[in-house]
C-alpha cells in the first residue's frame, strides 16, 4: 500500500504526467500533431525543445487551494522542459469552495494562475493549447447548486478572458472514483507495475484536504463476490431509516470503485 498525504502529492511532478494524460487527452484532437499512437510507456524528459511541440494547462481545484500545471511535450508525448523544470506549477489559497456564496469571486481567484500560465505558453501556441479544470471534494461537498454556479463562473472566465483552447467540457467536478483511479494508474506506472498481474500492483490511499480515496486491484472472482455482497448491504440499508442515506452512498462509491478498477486491468 502506498500512502500519499497532501504535501507529498505536491512534490510528485513526474507522476502527474499520467494523471494529465488520463484527464486532458480526450479533449486534444490528433490534428494538433500529437501523434496517432499514444502509449503510456517509455516516456522520457528531454531538456531541449523539439521542432513540433504542444502545451496543455490543467487546473487542480482542490478543497484547500487551487493549483495550475503547464505541460510541454513533443509529438510523441515526451515531456519537454518549461523553463528549468518539467512543468510550470503554482498555487493559490483558499479553494473555490470557500466562495460558495460568491461564485464570481471564486472564478476571479483563478485569474493570477491563469495569467501566469499564459505567460509561459508562447503566444502563437495559446489558441491551440487545451485547458481543463478538475474540481474535487471541496465542490462535491457544497449544498444545493452552489458548486454548479461556481463551475459556470469558471467556464465564463475561461471563455471570456483566456487565450487558450476552451472546450465545452473543460470545467468539471472529478468524483472520488476518478481520483482513485487516476492515482492508482499514476503510482503503478511510476513503479513499473502497470500492466502486470493484479497481485503485483500496489494499492494507494490518497489523504486529501476534503476526502480520502483508497484504490487497489482485485481479481474478477473477488469483484463478483463484492458486487453481490454490496448489493445485499444496499438492499438492507434501504429498508432502514433515512438517516442511513450517507452509508448507502458510501457503499455505492465503494462498489463503483471496484468496477472502475476492473476496467483498468490490462
Amino acid at each position: 500500500m502506498v500512502l500519499l498525504g497532501q504535501n507529498t502529492k505536491n512534490m510528485m511532478n513526474f507522476m502527474t504526467l499520467i494523471t494529465f494524460l488520463l484527464f486532458i487527452m480526450p479533449s486534444i484532437s490528433y490534428s494538433q500533431n500529437l501523434g496517432n499512437n499514444i502509449l503510456l510507456t517509455n516516456r522520457k524528459i528531454f531538456p531541449k525543445q523539439e521542432t513540433i511541440s504542444s502545451y496543455a494547462v490543467v487546473f487542480d481545484a482542490g478543497s484547500t487551494g487551487s493549483r495550475v500545471h503547464v505541460y510541454h511535450f513533443d509529438q510523441n508525448l515526451n515531456l519537454l522542459h518549461v523553463g528549468k523544470d518539467v512543468e510550470f506549477y503554482n498555487k493559490t489559497t483558499p479553494g473555490l469552495s470557500a466562495y460558495a456564496d460568491n461564485p464570481e469571486q471564486a472564478a476571479k481567484s483563478l485569474i493570477p494562475l491563469l495569467e501566469q500560465a499564459e505567460s509561459v505558453v508562447p503566444e502563437d501556441q495559446r489558441s491551440k493549447t487545451p485547458v481543463r479544470l478538475g474540481a474535487t471534494a471541496g465542490l462535491r461537498l457544497l449544498n444545493g447548486d452552489a458548486s454548479e454556479k461556481i463551475l459556470q463562473s469558471v467556464r465564463d472566465l475561461l471563455s471570456n478572458r483566456s487565450t487558450f483552447n476552451v472546450q465545452p467540457d473543460a470545467v468539471s467536478i472529478i468524483d472520488g472514483t476518478q481520483e482513485g483511479s487516476y492515482l492508482w494508474v499514476t503510482v503503478n506506472y511510476a513503479l513499473g507495475t502497470l500492466g502486470k498481474k493484479f497481485t503485483k500492483t500496489v494499492g494507494v490511499m490518497d489523504l486529501g484536504g476534503g476526502s480520502v480515496q483508497m484504490a487497489y486491484a482485485v481479481s474478477r472472482n473477488t469483484a463478483k463476490m463484492l458486487q453481490k455482497l454490496l448489493m445485499e448491504m444496499i438492499h438492507i440499508l434501504r429498508s432502514l431509516y433515512s438517516r442511513e442515506k450517507n452509508m448507502i452512498s458510501m457503499f455505492i462509491v465503494t462498489y463503483t470503485l471496484v468496477q472502475k478498477h476492473l476496467g483498468l486491468r490490462f
